[in-house]
């Protein structure tokens, strides 16, 4: 059974976020409200000249994607405060159309001084329909 918030989840404990496919309404409308206007991410003749298969989705919004997947499924419900990404990196091209979920695994949690609240630390890695990993990271 998977834990209802990240808090709550024990060191190795994993679970899986429901999909969502990128919509090129929503790839334009990102590219534009944060200016990441690289041709490649424009038109797919752009990306196609840079040796691409067609636009891409700009990586940063693969993340945003992917941190929503994990709010959506519930699972950070309980966070006050996100404090790092490490070690991420970006292993694929992610094009429009293309349906993403997200498998987390729960690493560690550390006591602060307000014995309330913790430090959770934990890993998660972005797949595309074909099963194959387009992110990974360690969130903090």
């Amino acid at each position: 059974m998977q834990p209802k918030t990240i808090s709550q989840g024990k060191p190795g404990e994993k679970f899986v976020t429901d999909p969502k496919t990128i919509t090129e309404e929503e790839q334009t409308q990102f590219c534009h409200i944060t200016a990441n206007t690289l041709p490649i991410f424009l038109t797919d003749e752009d990306a196609q000249s840079k040796g691409w298969e067609r636009r891409l989705v700009p990586g940063v919004m693969t993340m945003s994607c992917s941190i929503g997947l994990m709010e959506q499924a519930g699972f950070l419900d309980d966070i006050i405060a996100f404090m790092a990404v490490e070690k991420l990196r970006y292993l694929a091209p992610v094009y429009i159309g293309d349906t993403l979920h997200v498998e987390v695994e729960f690493m560690d949690k550390k006591p602060t001084k307000d014995s309330r609240r913790s430090i959770i630390f934990y890993k998660f890695q972005t797949f595309n329909q074909d099963g194959h990993p387009v992110l990974e990271a360690q969130n903090t």
